[in-house]
C-alpha cells in the first residue's frame, strides 16, 4: 500500500498530533506500505526511508507556530508522481482542499483525521461569532471523506452536532514501557524542592488554549493556605513561558524533556493538572496515569473521556479555578482516596499500546481501497454517532 499523507506540522513529539502521525507511520513501516509525507514545517523531521516534501506557508500572526498553508503546482506533481492507494488529510486548511478536490477527480480513496478543535480556540479568546462562520466550512470540508475518523467520542459526538460525520474512533496509544511509577526519584524531588512537599504537574505547550489562566490561579489559592504549599512544576515550552514565570515565581520549569527524563519527571510528581478544555483527546493524562499520577481535568473535552474510562483522576468543572483547587486538595489530604485513584488508573490504563490502537487506521485503510471511492452519504447526527464503536 503507498499511502500519502497531509501532516501541516511534522516535528516529532511537538505536540500529540505529531506524536500520533509519528506512531502510525512506524505501524505503517513495519507492514512495508510505502509513506510519503507533506508538511508546512520549515524544518520536518526527517525519517528513514520516509520521503517528506515542504510546502509553503505562512505564520499565523497569534501562534507563530502554526501556519497558514498554500498548495501549488509542485504539490500536486509530487502527489501524482508518488502515485498514493489513499491520501491522509489531518488538516482543514486550503492544501487539504486542494489534495480532497485531487482524490475525487482521480478516484484516490481519501481519509481524514480530525486531531485540533480550532474553534474552540476561537471561543476560548471569546471569538465565538467566528465560530459560526467556520462550522459550515469544516462540514462542507470533512463531509468530502471517504472516511473520518476522531480521537474520542467526544470530538466525535462534538461534530455530528454540527452535521459532520465520523466513521470510527481512533484513540491514542502509550509507548510500551515508557511511563512506568519506575521511573520515580527523590533525588529529582529534591531538585524541585519537594522534600516532606507534594508535587503538581503541568505538562504540554504554553499556550493559552491550554487552560493556563486556570493553572495560575489554583497555584495562588494554594499560596493562601497557612501549610506549605505543593511544588508546582511545569514540564514544555511555548509563548507564555515568560509571563507564567512571573506569575509563578515559586514554580519549577524544566523545560522541555523527552525520553527517560520525561518519564522520570511524570513519576517523580503526585499530581497531573492540566485544565485545558480544547482537547480532543489529552495523550498527556494517559501518560501520568501510567506513571501514577491522578490527573484532575476539565468536564470539557476529550481529557474526561480518559478519566471516565480509567477512574484515573477527578473531572473539574471547566475554567472554574475553584472547582480544580477543590479536587486537588482532596487528592492531597486524603490519602485512601488518592491511592484508590491511583490503583484504579494504573489497572485500567493497561492494554493501550500504539500497536493495538492504530489497528483501527489500518483496517480503514484496508477497506478504502479495496472498495471502490464514493462521495459521501448524508451527514449524521449525533445519536448516529453514539453508536458507533
Amino acid at each position: 500500500m503507498r499511502v500519502a499523507i497531509y501532516a501541516g506540522m511534522f516535528i516529532q513529539d511537538f505536540d500529540g498530533a505529531t506524536k500520533t502521525l509519528f506512531e502510525l507511520i512506524r505501524s505503517l513501516r513495519q507492514r512495508r506500505a510505502e509513506v510519503a509525507v507533506w508538511s508546512f514545517s520549515s524544518r520536518p523531521t526527517a525519517l528513514p526511508g520516509v520521503p517528506v516534501s515542504r510546502v509553503p506557508a505562512i505564520s499565523l500572526p497569534f501562534y507563530p507556530d502554526y501556519k497558514f498553508a498554500l498548495p501549488g503546482p509542485s504539490l500536486f506533481r509530487q502527489i501524482r508522481k508518488f502515485k498514493p492507494d489513499l491520501i491522509h488529510l489531518t488538516v482543514p486548511d486550503s492544501v487539504g482542499l486542494g489534495l480532497a478536490g485531487l482524490a475525487k477527480v482521480k478516484r484516490i480513496p481519501l481519509l481524514m483525521s480530525y486531531h485540533t478543535d480550532f474553534i474552540s480556540y476561537l471561543d476560548e479568546r471569546n471569538l465565538w461569532y467566528l465560530s459560526r462562520t467556520w462550522w459550515p466550512i469544516l462540514r462542507w470540508y470533512y463531509n468530502r471523506a471517504d472516511s473520518l475518523l476522531v480521537p474520542s467520542r467526544d470530538s466525535g459526538s462534538k461534530l455530528a452536532r454540527h452535521g459532520i460525520q465520523a466513521a470510527s474512533v481512533w484513540t491514542r496509544g502509550l509507548p510500551v514501557g515508557r511511563f512506568s511509577p519506575s521511573f520515580r526519584s527523590e533525588s529529582l524531588r529534591r531538585s524541585w524542592g519537594a522534600d516532606g512537599r507534594k508535587v503538581i504537574l503541568f505538562s504540554g505547550r504554553f499556550a493559552w488554549f491550554k487552560g493556563l489562566q486556570v493553572f495560575v490561579q489554583v497555584y495562588d489559592l494554594f499560596k493562601k493556605e497557612k501549610s506549605p504549599a505543593p511544588v508546582f512544576v511545569l514540564l514544555g515550552r511555548g509563548p507564555l513561558e515568560e509571563d507564567l514565570k512571573k506569575r509563578m515565581p515559586d514554580a519549577v520549569f524544566p523545560g522541555y524533556l523527552a525520553g527517560d527524563d520525561l518519564s522520570t519527571a511524570y513519576a517523580s510528581a503526585d499530581i497531573l493538572l492540566f485544565p485545558s478544555t480544547t482537547e480532543t483527546f489529552g495523550n498527556v493524562i494517559q501518560e501520568a496515569i501510567a506513571s501514577g499520577l491522578p490527573a484532575v481535568v476539565s468536564d470539557e473535552g476529550g481529557c474526561q473521556e480518559i478519566i471516565n474510562q480509567t477512574g484515573g483522576g477527578l473531572v473539574a468543572q471547566a475554567r472554574k479555578s475553584i472547582s480544580f483547587y477543590q479536587m486537588c486538595h482532596r487528592l492531597l489530604t486524603d490519602e485512601t482516596l488518592y491511592q484508590r485513584i491511583r490503583n484504579a488508573g494504573l489497572l485500567n490504563i493497561k492494554g493501550r499500546d500504539w500497536e493495538t490502537v492504530n489497528r483501527v487506521v489500518l483496517e480503514e485503510y484496508t477497506r478504502l481501497v479495496s472498495s471502490p471511492p464514493r462521495w459521501k452519504a448524508a451527514p449524521a447526527d449525533s445519536a448516529s454517532f453514539s453508536r458507533l464503536s
